[in-house]
């Protein structure tokens, strides 16, 4: 059987339909941010076909879908993915001078046309106040991967973190199809007990780049082109006055060392005065389950462990391995005093992985366990949860 086939003829379905019926309603809506997430969100949809005078609607009040009503309008871009044989449209919409932690209601038009039902969406609160959010990686579509984001998203998390390894799609077009399952999976599971829609920042893995050794749009087409997030795969969030997360590419589109360890070590210079720093890549560069000289475990101490014990990065968020650990605290190579604590290590949906060391040097605990990290940050300090696919709360770190 051509599983790629099949998995195509729902957007060849789509298309027809969308011809017949004026294409009333878009595929995939999203959202994710390429700015600061405070007073900026961007809605991504996706189209089977183009569509003319695209904008975002939205008001600080429920208009239940009346066009005419909403306060705010912006426009965006659209865009292809070279290659992909469906041939569909991804649109980024960005709002912008929002109000922090003000609930949104919006809906997407072309010309006078609704495209979609009323939807919400919440910007950060201002950067004094709490935040809380979800963190995992190595997801999948599999069974186990539903349970633990629905479990996820009755968290009611301001947005959910992911370390790479989404949908397993490896950066082919012959997968669109499982990228089209992961992100329904997102929008009915990943909503808050009032209808609100969970944001996502996104890592780079593994299986979301081919072999290729052309662009980065090349090597990780969807990666870099379903998600809007600055076109880079390294970048920062200011999630609080106090707390700055630090997205990292671990080898997969852009090299560990060059550009981004010198663009990593002025990031982390300009942050010394920061309470909270939070990093967040695929590739561990402490495993659970992968051997301690694995080569991109290797990579990633010669090209970041320096810099990471120079400023002080308190804690680091790692995956690939497919099982959960939690480090002690580490700083130059051994434990220390205070240093950096690597949380871990991506099991958010696939099938987990056995601790062949349990004993190694640097493991505080660790588990073949399907886990995602809950985490809250307030004037306390930061608070981690891991919380299993069975809703157990079985592991807890604060750094105060």
């Amino acid at each position: 059987m051509n599983h790629n086939l099949l998995s195509f003829r729902p957007w060849v379905a789509a298309l027809m339909l969308c011809v017949l019926a004026g294409c009333t309603t878009p595929n995939h809506v999203y959202l994710t941010w390429q700015n600061d997430p405070s007073t900026t969100m961007t809605v991504n949809f996706h189209s089977p076909v183009a569509r003319d005078n695209v904008r975002l609607l939205f008001d600080t009040e429920s208009h239940e879908g009346d066009v005419a009503a909403y306060a705010n309008s912006a426009t965006g871009t659209k865009h292809q993915i070279p290659g992909l044989k469906d041939g569909r449209f991804i649109y980024n919409i960005e709002a912008t001078d929002l109000e922090p932690g003000t609930l949104y209601h919006f809906v997407l038009v072309s010309g006078e046309k609704r495209l979609t039902r009323e939807r919400r969406f919440r910007p950060l609160p201002p950067k004094d106040a709490p935040i809380r959010f979800i963190a995992g990686g190595d997801m999948s579509i599999l069974p186990a991967a539903h349970q633990l984001t629905k479990l996820a998203g009755n968290t009611n998390p301001m947005f959910g973190l992911i370390g790479g390894d989404i949908a397993y799609g490896n950066g082919k077009f012959k997968n669109a199809w499982m990228w089209d399952k992961w992100l329904n999976m997102w929008d009915r599971n990943m909503v808050t007990d009032d209808g609100v829609m969970i944001p996502m920042v996104l890592a780079i893995g593994n299986h979301e780049a081919n072999d290729s050794e052309g662009t980065l749009e090349e090597v990780a087409p969807f990666y870099y082109g379903y998600f809007a997030q600055g076109g880079q795969s390294y970048f920062t969030r200011q999630l609080r006055d106090d707390t700055v997360l630090i997205v990292l590419d671990s080898g997969h589109s852009v090299p560990h060392d060059g550009e981004q360890a010198a663009w990593l070590k002025s990031t982390l210079a300009s942050h010394t005065d920061t309470r909270n720093t939070v990093a967040v890549y695929h590739a561990p560069l402490y495993p659970s389950h992968r051997d301690y000289e694995d080569s991109r475990a290797v990579a990633g101490r010669d090209a970041w462990l320096s810099i990471f014990d120079a400023y002080h990065l308190r804690v680091a968020l790692e995956n690939h391995d497919h099982a959960f650990k939690r480090t002690k605290v580490l700083q130059g190579g051994e434990v220390a005093e205070s240093g950096t604590v690597y949380l871990g290590d991506g099991c958010f949906g696939v099938p987990p992985r056995d601790i062949p060391a349990p004993d190694r040097w640097y493991l505080e605990k660790s588990a073949g366990k399907q886990h995602f990290w809950y985490v809250e940050i307030d004037d306390s300090g930061m608070h981690y949860t891991a919380i299993s696919k069975t809703g157990e709360e079985f592991d807890q770190i604060s750094f105060e």
